[in-house]
């Protein structure tokens, strides 16, 4: 039966008051709770938060949209196969949680119906929703099983890369020439947040490579997944080739690359750097950073208790206010240092006039004590304003 022909026979069980997609925030949120807090045969097997959470939803999303009728491409089902590949989750705990997803929905669903007296209506609409859940669970499992079938072979050494990354091995030639990595060159570790498929949608097995030791013009390229984050080991022949290898990965993604370094006993101390980098790039925006490119971003994201300590010293007057305006004064500020202290090209990012701007830091000064215009005050209001921005949980 084609996708179409699925959505449609589906449609006439749950549509009109019956369209679940309306819930999606709550099932979502207790599927995710029951898959994170099952008590695991397997310690090692259970996932992270930080991948467990967008997973469900996604899939979620595409379930109860087929249920409503809408067209299904069961992609979040194929990206939720790779992931737990590539993770080493059990097969019977990717069911599982594919089962438990059933179950609520039917609950929520039974609720609904519950005051209705057509028994028939009601087992048509259990046979719709098991028979989704079934077809979606049926494409992860095989999109597990071809991902695990690639990802057997590169097994050893995405642990072993892993070992290089967290500093627990400590033959690191050895490690070198299993990895594929060549000799003299420079290399760059880089994070990239959850969020992200962890692994391509082309099914790349993990460890994969765009280059190897014999092709030392082209990048080469290991990585994995490690605690919902994908970590990636880049060496290449110039510190700017590495960067270049890392512009796909990061046009979608929010990713934070170390220094260059030449050492592979230095890739732990370039993992924090990365980490601290990707911490760095404001919530909700993509791309690359560079760890020293903002030293600022970085040094408050090491200490986030001390940056909340600042944040709160310095714009705790603010905070007080109506958030909307609190907003309307903190977006000023960064208007005001974004366009190098001009009132007028602020003012025309802001979409009005140069007198309500400095109006807006006049009343900043006000409730703060801190004058845009004194280079201490400046100072102060500058990095109280990024260490708010920059709060968030870290990769």
């Amino acid at each position: 039966m084609s996708d179409m022909a699925v959505s449609r026979a589906a449609s006439g069980a749950v549509s009109g008051r019956h369209d679940l997609r309306d819930a999606l925030d709550l099932l979502s949120e207790q599927v995710a709770d029951e898959i994170l807090h099952a008590e695991p045969v397997d310690p090692d097997a259970h996932l992270p938060a930080a991948v467990v959470q967008p997973l469900v939803r996604a899939n979620l999303a595409e379930i109860l949209a087929a249920l409503a009728g809408e067209p299904s491409s069961l992609e979040p089902a194929r990206e939720t196969g790779r992931v737990t590949a590539a993770e080493g989750m059990p097969l019977d705990l990717l069911q599982h949680a594919y089962r438990l997803a059933g179950l609520r929905i039917w609950e929520e669903l039974a609720r609904r119906l519950r005051s209705r007296t057509d028994t028939t209506a009601l087992l048509r609409a259990s046979s719709r929703v098991w028979f989704a859940i079934d077809r979606s669970s049926n494409v992860a499992v095989r999109t597990h099983l071809e991902s695990s079938a690639g990802l057997s072979g590169n097994m050893a050494r995405t642990e072993l890369l892993r070992g290089v990354l967290t500093g627990a091995v400590h033959d690191l030639e050895t490690a070198r020439r299993a990895l594929g990595l060549p000799a003299d060159v420079m290399l760059v570790v880089a994070v990239t947040a959850p969020g992200m498929p962890a692994v391509p949608a082309t099914g790349t097995a993990p460890a994969a490579t765009d280059g190897g030791a014999g092709e030392p013009d082209r990048p080469t390229v290991r990585w994995l997944t490690h605690e919902g984050a994908r970590l990636t080991l880049v060496a290449a022949r110039t510190s700017e080739d590495t960067y270049n290898a890392l512009t796909g990965l990061a046009a979608h993604s929010r990713t934070g690359a170390s220094r260059p370094f030449t050492r592979l006993a230095d890739a732990p101390a370039a993992l924090v750097e990365a980490r601290t980098a990707v911490r760095s790039l404001p919530l909700g925006r993509v791309g690359l950073a560079r760890y020293g490119d903002r030293p600022l971003d970085a040094l408050l994201v090491a200490d986030g208790e001390r940056a909340a300590e600042l944040a709160t010293a310095v714009l705790s007057g603010l905070r007080d206010r109506d958030p909307r305006d609190e907003e309307l004064l903190l977006a000023t500020v960064e208007a005001w240092f974004e366009h190098g202290g001009s009132g007028t090209r602020a003012a025309a990012a802001l979409h009005c006039h140069r007198n309500t701007v400095l109006n807006r830091l006049a009343r900043v000064a006000d409730l703060t004590g801190r004058d845009i215009n004194d280079p201490r005050g400046a100072a102060e209001l500058y990095a109280a304003v990024r260490a708010l921005r920059l709060q968030g949980e870290p990769p």
